[in-house]
């Protein structure tokens, strides 16, 4: 029969209750949030090492092309908007908010229940207590404990019986909750920053002075009016500036100047000046020596500003600077010209030129390398000798609809580390027995921290007690 009853039980099927119970030991376990904190740390490290929502052309330079394409793949050039960064994060929040919902009723049960009428017993087992006999009348007493306790901010409670009463004293009950409040204050941050990461976005722009751009997450424009930087008298930058228009429905809806740490918001979108730099794919003018082939004479110069003409008269040229690249490149699949990269390595400039009456084909000029092409069908030969680079605006654009949420965490989390540790819960309790020559006192207490503190508190109670005339036990 025995062995019936145990291949019966073995066989019991697992219930959903159970299912549920160990779903909840699980997520709520210890062990589960360190080692979520400690994935959470090596992302956010990743994240910091490596620079996020940077141009492609930056990434190959630093770490190679195919550096580059794993970072492409794991998702570590917008490691913050990854579907495993927002998993930890949701599973951080679930680790929690089960831990709060296991863990906090029953304190909040416990340091609420007015536990009132005990006995004698109870208050000498209490890790702190003392009993002293007074010679004095139990009412007196009693008035003189209760005094005594709310004078020291306890909340005394008192239960009157024919020959005992028994005074309940708590105070610092904020403190124990507020430790729980922190608890959950992580979770309120890190569902901000799920929302964030969900709704949110955070993109670079790379905007150059008199231009216009869509911001389709705003559906608006936005035209860059004027960049410019600061200069200290020993040539070190100061600071850098962007006034910068709001442009909806065609009608101008806001205009300001922002520097670093005072951005533009409109329509919950956030416009930061983040950085500035030379273009690399246009210049503002460029200077063109002119040299005769036979002679290599130099017979006429040029300064010449973007896309617009410059006539020469005196040699029959007309000459227009339509394209510039900082780091010429030639890609032969697409017969494309390109920036390799951002830096001026080998600028160049493509001219397009009218000589006599007949247009050329439009060559690329360089920098480095003047005579690298010969132009056919001209008598000259045209030398880059300099150009002024136009600078851009580098601007952060994002949108976090969570930073509420997670200023509001936050606030909670200081507040709750703050109250748990300035206050510290206690409870102490008092039973007045009536005798035949006054009354004697028992009294005991705890505390859920501090307790040098709350020995110190206890001892000035009975002492005060031994000064009406009583005496220990």
């Amino acid at each position: 029969m025995d062995a019936v009853t145990k291949e019966t039980e073995a066989a019991k099927p697992f219930t959903f209750k159970e299912f549920g119970d160990a779903l909840v030991e699980f997520f709520s376990s210890l062990k589960l949030a360190i080692f979520l904190m400690i994935v959470l740390a090596i992302l956010s490290t990743v994240g910091t090492v490596i620079q996020q929502g940077e141009r492609p052309d930056v990434y190959v330079k630093e770490y190679g092309e195919t550096v580059y394409w794993w970072f492409v793949k794991l998702g570590f050039i917008d490691i913050y908007h990854t579907w495993y960064f927002s998993s930890v994060l949701v599973l951080l929040c679930i680790n929690s908010l089960t831990c709060f919902h296991q863990r906090f009723p029953a304190i909040w049960r416990s340091i609420r229940q007015d536990k009132v009428n005990v006995t004698a017993q109870f208050i000498q087992n209490l890790k702190r207590s003392a009993t002293v006999h007074l010679p004095s009348d139990p009412g007196t007493v009693t008035e003189g404990l209760a005094l005594a306790f709310a004078e020291r901010g306890y909340r005394v409670l008192v239960n009157k019986g024919d020959a005992e009463t028994t005074l309940y004293a708590t105070k610092g009950i904020m403190g124990r909750v507020a430790a729980h409040v922190a608890h959950l204050s992580v979770t309120i941050i890190v569902i901000g920053g799920i929302l964030g990461n969900v709704i949110g976005f955070r993109d670079f722009g790379v905007c150059l002075e008199g231009e216009t751009y869509h911001i389709p997450q705003g559906n608006f424009d936005l035209h860059v009016d004027k960049f410019w930087i600061d200069y200290y008298d020993n040539g070190a930058v100061k600071s850098y500036n962007s006034t910068l228009t709001v442009i909806e429905n065609g009608e101008s809806k806001l205009t300001k100047t922002i520097t670093v740490n005072d951005p533009l918001v409109y329509k919950g979108i956030w416009f930061y000046q983040s950085s500035y730099g030379d273009s690399w794919d246009r210049v503002e003018k460029a200077r063109v020596v002119v040299r005769e082939k036979a002679t290599d004479k130099v017979v006429g110069e040029a300064i010449l500003d973007w896309k617009k003409e410059a006539v020469l008269k005196d040699l029959g040229l007309k000459l227009q600077l339509t394209d510039f690249v900082a780091d010429f490149g030639f890609d032969a699949k697409d017969r494309r010209v390109y920036s390799k990269t951002v830096e001026h390595e080998n600028p160049a400039i493509k001219l397009a030129i009218t000589e006599r009456e007949q247009t050329l084909t439009a060559p690329w000029v360089f920098y480095n390398y003047p005579d690298l092409f010969e132009i056919q069908g001209s008598k000259y030969k045209f030398e880059l000798t300099g150009y002024l680079a136009k600078k851009f605006t580098g601007l952060q654009i994002a949108k976090d609809p969570g930073v509420l949420i997670v200023w509001l965490g936050s606030t909670l989390l200081v507040v709750g580390v703050t109250l748990s540790a300035a206050i510290y819960h206690r409870r102490v309790w008092a039973k007045v027995v009536s005798g035949q020559q006054g009354a004697t006192v028992y009294v005991g207490g705890t505390a859920y921290k501090g307790q040098i503190d709350f020995d110190r508190e206890f001892d000035r109670l009975t002492e005060r007690l031994k000064a009406q005339g009583g005496q220990p036990t």
